[in-house]
């Protein structure tokens, strides 16, 4: 999977939180799933003096689409909750197929994710998945919902106030940077633990969530998922000269200046909001594609350009990759093939051949080419 499409797999709009409840004798088992739609999801049309939006939400297992929901929501009603089951499935693994259209604008976004139905076992616990709303790739800030249900053993006799759901949440190195317990929800002989899971300020990275229910001092059961965080880049002014320095390849010098000149986090917030609504090249649709683009390149920019104390997007090449994408060809010549390091990157459309050249040898590779010729290019592309 590329960067770009991990990027678009997070910000597809609508959350889906899904739950699988285990096979009881030959009934088999059922998918619980929850759709929740945003004001960011949906086109808005005046009808009857208000703005009403049009939606549509098919389910599938297996490709079966045996659920279709829909109807229309005024603004003032949002966020949207749509709940959806799906029963009968057999012991076994599934794939869970989720289509959200929005019936005005036409768009359709797709999920899926492979699920597991367990035969439920009447003296033992079951555990459901562990479920993160937002999905497996999210961008390091704010919070997200963990959600997790258990299935008590048929013979369980304990009370639900002796238990407790925990959770953790642990790096690729192994070291835990969240911890806390989960509020316990109990329904029809099920448990299910929820908690608010903090994102904020964590480096990007791959982490892992376990969750354990504790029965007088001893595990009953747990899960685990996998959570793949990116770089929350700030593009809206919180961090004015970040923000700055973020766009700068791609901004125009008056709208700089319009960023220095506002006062206050929510006045800086709207010069952005306009500065990316002015790029988006599908205004009537809800999603930015131009901005998400653009968060993609940033991540590839700071993995790959970064040195000691500078930021990747503060180099030759991080700035050329910001205002062009990724190169169609790349051509790269070390000390044994040249008098020094030399990297071309060629794009054929517009077409252009950008040289880069490594005078110290030490890995900084400057920009050769006029940067006249850079921007021009950039105007066009």
């Amino acid at each position: 999977m590329t960067l770009l499409a991990m990027v678009l797999a997070v910000i597809t709009g609508f959350q889906v939180n899904w739950n699988v409840e285990p096979a009881r004798g030959q009934d088999g088992g059922t998918v619980h799933i929850i759709v929740r739609l945003s004001e960011e999801d949906l086109l808005f049309v005046m009808e009857n003096s208000s703005e009403n939006a049009f939606w549509e939400i098919i389910a599938a297992v297996d490709g079966d689409y045996t659920v279709r929901n829909s109807g229309s929501v005024i603004r003032s009603e949002l966020p949207l909750k749509e709940e959806i089951s799906i029963s009968g499935l057999q012991p076994g693994t599934h794939l869970l197929t989720v289509i959200v259209g929005d019936l005005e604008s036409g768009r359709n976004t797709e999920w899926e994710e492979t699920i597991e139905v367990i035969q439920m076992d009447s003296a033992s616990w079951s555990s459901g998945n562990l479920q993160i709303a937002g999905g497996l790739y999210q961008r390091a800030s704010g919070s997200s919902e963990v959600v997790w249900t258990v299935y008590p053993p048929q013979t369980e006799d304990e009370k639900a106030d002796s238990l407790d759901a925990a959770y953790v949440l642990r790096d690729e190195n192994g070291i835990t940077v969240r911890e806390g317990w989960m509020d316990m929800i109990i329904s029809s002989g099920t448990y299910r633990g929820v908690a608010l899971l903090d994102i904020s300020n964590l480096d990007a990275g791959e982490y892992e969530i376990l969750a354990v229910i504790i029965s007088d001092g001893e595990i009953a059961a747990a899960s685990g998922t996998d959570l793949k965080l990116l770089q929350a880049w700030d593009v809206w002014g919180e961090d004015p000269d970040l923000t700055k320095t973020l766009i700068r390849p791609i901004a125009y010098s008056s709208e700089l200046r319009e960023l220095e000149g506002a006062e206050g986090p929510s006045s800086r917030k709207a010069v952005m909001a306009e500065f990316w609504q002015e790029r988006d090249p599908t205004p009537v649709t809800v999603q930015n594609e131009f901005l998400e683009m653009y968060l993609a390149r940033l991540d590839y920019i700071g993995e790959n350009f970064s040195m000691l104390n500078t930021m990747g997007i503060s180099t030759d090449q991080g700035w050329v990759f910001a205002q062009l994408g990724e190169p169609d060809m790349i051509d790269s010549r070390p000390f044994e093939t040249a008098i020094l390091p030399i990297q071309v990157w060629t794009y054929f459309s517009p077409p252009i051949e950008v040289l880069f050249i490594d005078y110290d040898g030490c890995g900084t590779f400057e920009l050769a080419t006029d940067w006249e010729e850079v921007m021009a290019i950039h105007d066009r592309h």
